[in-house]
């Protein structure tokens, strides 16, 4: 018979499918972690069990080794901006930031200027980080297409993740447990990672599986790296489920989202949707390509060719001054048709409504 597997502090047993409370006598004596080494400061496990910041950068050191973050170390500038920074900035200014010294710049405003000549900021994300220096301070021009089409990128993929991660946030604190991280990381997802490489991880980093994780700090993480190590010239495609569109946004159950995994999402705002031959549409967000089948649909768009009860090429009868002419369907452009009349020439051809129009 195996071993059980318990938890870093003993408190939770593996039970093969969920981590369950260790019963009274069986958890083995607790595990003594040793201080690790995160972004140049020590960690004592003890900071790391009671700080969800220490928590949540142990967790993206353990990302990290595992190979499912990259690293950004590199600072990777924002969009060039004609706008120069005063040497000292007024409160208000809106500027890019590389946040926490990460090497990702996010955009945010000037709160206050600290005496040491430091300031704190305001990031758009509702995000705040004091004492940051000049040196990781950018100029943000609000008038630049390639500026807008960055912050909005952002924005869009760090609140999907953040939508994402609240579905585990029961009591809406802005945090969860490592143990229940630790699940999302093995169970959910298009390649889950066995259960004791991450168990590995966070015994390595002090991880106690009772800690807290800040996950809008861990959100805003995971786009950085993202940001790094992906080609946004090639979007990624995910088939979703269940779909239905409310206000351009996308609901549905989806299946290998590349961060999110697999279960219920809201896509950020819709840009296009296409249909192939075969009704298989593509809706197009600004950091995906959702593919939802001819029957993937919860509730069809209006456009949906499902929906049109005529098709390109179909012979028709067509209502003209009361009288019903013979003619044939030269194109379609949601609820208008383009046809021609039947023995008659091209300067004839109009576009019409279905009301106009009866199938022979």
């Amino acid at each position: 018979m195996e071993e059980p597997m318990f938890s870093p502090d003993g408190k939770f047993m593996w039970s093969g499918s969920e981590w369950i409370p260790a019963p009274p006598g069986t958890s083995p004596q607790q595990l003594h972690m040793q201080d690790s080494v995160i972004g140049g400061d020590v960690i004592n496990n003890t900071t790391i069990h009671n700080d969800p910041s220490a928590v949540t950068e142990a967790v993206i050191a353990a990302l990290q080794q595992m190979g499912m973050l990259g690293q950004v170390v590199e600072q990777s500038p924002p969009p060039s901006s004609d706008v120069e920074l005063t040497t000292t900035l007024e409160t208000g200014t809106r500027v890019f930031v590389n946040w926490k010294n990460y090497g990702h710049f996010y955009a945010g405003k000037v709160a206050r200027r600290n005496q040491d000549g430091t300031y704190l900021i305001h990031f758009d994300d509702g995000d705040v980080e004091d004492h940051v220096n000049m040196g990781r301070i950018r100029p943000l021009d609000e008038n630049s297409e390639a500026v807008q089409a960055y912050i909005e990128h952002d924005n869009e993929a760090e609140r999907e993740l953040i939508e994402a991660f609240q579905v585990f946030d029961k009591t809406q604190t802005g945090t969860i447990p490592a143990r229940e991280y630790l699940r999302i990381l093995t169970e959910i997802g298009e390649d889950p990672m066995p259960v004791e490489d991450v168990l590995n991880e966070f015994v390595d980093l002090g991880i106690m599986l009772d800690s807290e994780i800040d996950y809008r700090a861990l959100a805003k993480f995971m786009v950085a790296s993202e940001r790094h190590e992906s080609d946004y010239s090639v979007k990624k495609e995910v088939v979703i489920h269940d779909a239905s569109i409310e206000e351009d946004i996308l609901s549905g159950y989806a299946y290998a989202h590349p961060k999110l995994g697999e279960g219920r999402i809201n896509s950020s705002t819709i840009l296009d949707i296409t249909y192939d031959e075969r009704a298989t549409a593509r809706v197009e967000t600004r950091n995906t390509v959702f593919i939802v089948g001819p029957t993937g649909w919860k509730v069809r768009p209006e456009n949906h060719p499902f929906n049109n009860p005529f098709t390109i090429g179909q012979k028709v009868s067509i209502e003209w001054n009361g009288t019903w002419w013979d003619g044939q369907i030269l194109d379609i452009k949601e609820d208008k048709y383009l046809i021609s009349y039947q023995n008659y020439s091209s300067s004839w051809d109009e576009w019409v409504g279905a009301s106009r129009l009866r199938k022979i």
